[in-house]
């Protein structure tokens, strides 16, 4: 056994003396090219490691059926529209992390998958659709109405991928050729995809600044017919100023009848503009249409002003009246007329040039 056991030590020794020699001969062999190479690609592999990946490019484009209604008081509208996507990544599906921006009711949106899961393509793509039919909202500015131009308005993220993972791409964007909109006009639509930064890091510890992501927006412009809302609106407004002016066609001497037609007037447009309020939203300023009103309410207030005016220059006593006086007044009652009817035409014509830019 002793003898067994000297052999065994002799035989290990040779065997890590004979390993020793064969590692030693393949460092000796290799040449400095060679060490050099294998420095390169060593620091080739670290580099390309620590560089970021190319976010995944995700092709988007939407269709849009219908916009079923536009309410101005809650500033939202409800859409019908498909959207889809097409990309390369198998561990990603945008179509099932988007998320709307803008959403107005999220509970009562309603979101179809085409497929149950995403489709392959030929050129090795991924493919996806969804018909969606939900509520959205964009606060409306009013500042114009009845002229006003308005947006319906689509923002899309992804709720999982930043801009630095996910990037969208603008696919197509088209409209169903029989949409229509009751009490508007619509123009082409836009689809446009950026980046939007968000100014909070949604208290992401390891965000050291804001959060970033692919934003697509799509828009479409409408505005209302220009002759609709005037007829409708504004008309109504200028038949009382004219029959308010009347009373100065009127002979001096029927001074009741001047001026129950310059009150009745006034009285007309406070009704009218106090009816057209239903139709708006309570808002902190003055619209186009509140300004018209504005000033039918100054031209009638400086009609009775007028009369006012001209009935002194008729009278001298309660019961007496004066043929000069008369005459004054006559003459006071055509240049009060024709100068507040001036002002009345330019300061109306000069607020509704939203009107006008159209043509």
């Amino acid at each position: 056994m002793g003898g067994l056991s000297v052999f065994g030590k002799v035989f290990l020794r040779v065997v890590l003396l004979g390993f020793w020699l064969s590692v030693s001969g393949i460092v000796l062999a290799a040449t400095p090219a060679d060490l050099s190479a294998a420095k390169s690609q060593v620091a080739a592999a670290a580099q390309a490691a620590a560089a970021p990946t190319a976010p995944d490019e995700v092709k988007v484009g939407i269709y849009l059926n219908d916009v079923q209604s536009i309410d101005l008081h809650l500033h939202n509208y409800m859409v019908d529209f498909y959207i889809w996507f097409r990309w390369t990544n198998p561990d990603i599906d945008p179509s099932a992390s988007m998320e709307f921006v803008n959403n107005s009711e999220s509970w009562g949106t309603m979101m179809t998958d085409g497929f149950e899961k995403p489709e392959k393509m030929p050129d090795g793509s991924l493919y996806q659709f969804k018909h969606i039919q939900g509520k959205l909202s964009r606060k409306m500015d009013l500042h114009d109405y009845p002229f006003d131009k308005q947006i319906v308005q689509m923002i899309i993220e992804d709720s999982s991928s930043d801009a630095a993972q996910l990037q969208y791409v603008v696919d197509k964007v088209s409209v169903n050729t029989e949409l229509k909109l009751p009490g508007f006009l619509y123009s082409d639509p836009t689809l446009m995809a950026s980046d939007y930064k968000h100014q909070t890091d949604f208290g992401d510890s390891r965000t050291a600044d804001a959060s970033t992501y692919s934003r697509l927006t799509f828009d479409l412009p409408i505005s209302r017919p220009h002759v609709n809302a005037f007829l409708k609106n504004i008309l109504p407004i200028i038949l009382a100023v004219v029959c308010c002016s009347m009373v100065f066609l009127l002979h001096p001497s029927l001074v009741d009848s001047r001026f129950q037609i310059a009150v009745i007037a006034l009285l007309s447009i406070v009704g009218l503009q106090m009816s057209s309020s239903q139709d708006l939203p309570t808002i902190e300023y003055m619209t186009l249409l509140d300004n018209l009103y504005v000033i039918g309410y100054l031209f009638c207030i400086c009609v009775v002003a007028a009369l006012t005016i001209s009935t002194k220059l008729t009278h001298i006593h309660d019961d007496e009246t004066d043929p000069k006086g008369i005459r004054r007044a006559i003459r006071f009652d055509r240049i009060s007329g024709v100068l507040l009817l001036s002002m009345y035409v330019a300061l109306t014509l000069y607020t509704m040039r939203p009107m006008f830019e159209r043509f």
